[in-house]
């Protein structure tokens, strides 16, 4: 599938941001995984653009962080926003952030099952990004996947699975 068929919404300007921190800038070409997340919360409770924001206001406020940890989330409503630029790392997996995509999958996977539809849409958007910055199948990972982090249970899916799914798909 296309970029241009994919519904990304670039909200970027609209994302509340730290009054005073910024995301550090980085080389595109320092990219070589994507990460991947779920929100632990659940797709009944979400309520569009409101429930971003309220992500990026936790991240600020309760994290200290310049903006929402992620580059893009996929809704239970098949859209994808774009809430960061790719050329910022976002603070999303600890000392990994420097080269990495970060997606995050509105929902809570480790207590319901992601949609049909949900799923094959990340699984053509991982794809579409793993092929803009020819990243390995094997360097798509979940949260937890990542070394300092095995102790959540983000992204909540079968990465295992998943991958086989972006390498088949692709």
């Amino acid at each position: 599938m296309s970029s241009e068929k994919l519904p990304v919404i670039d909200i970027v300007n609209r994302m509340p941001k730290h009054p005073t921190k910024t995301y550090p800038r980085r080389d595109l070409g320092d990219i070589s995984h994507i990460d991947m997340h779920h929100s632990a919360t659940l797709t009944s409770d979400y309520r569009g653009l409101s429930t971003i924001e309220g992500f990026a206001n936790f991240h600020i406020n309760t994290h200290g962080w310049a903006g929402i940890g992620y580059h893009y989330i996929l809704t239970p409503d098949l859209k994808i926003y774009k809430t960061g630029y790719d050329s910022q790392s976002r603070w999303s997996v600890g000392n990994h952030n420097g080269y990495t995509i970060s997606s995050l999958i509105i929902g809570d996977y480790s207590q319901e099952e992601i949609s049909l539809d949900l799923y094959n849409l990340a699984i053509k958007w991982i794809n579409y990004k793993k092929r803009a910055y020819a990243v390995p199948v094997v360097n798509i990972k979940g949260h937890n996947e990542y070394p300092g982090h095995a102790s959540n249970t983000c992204p909540g899916i079968n990465m295992t699975q998943f991958r086989e799914d972006v390498d088949n798909e692709g």
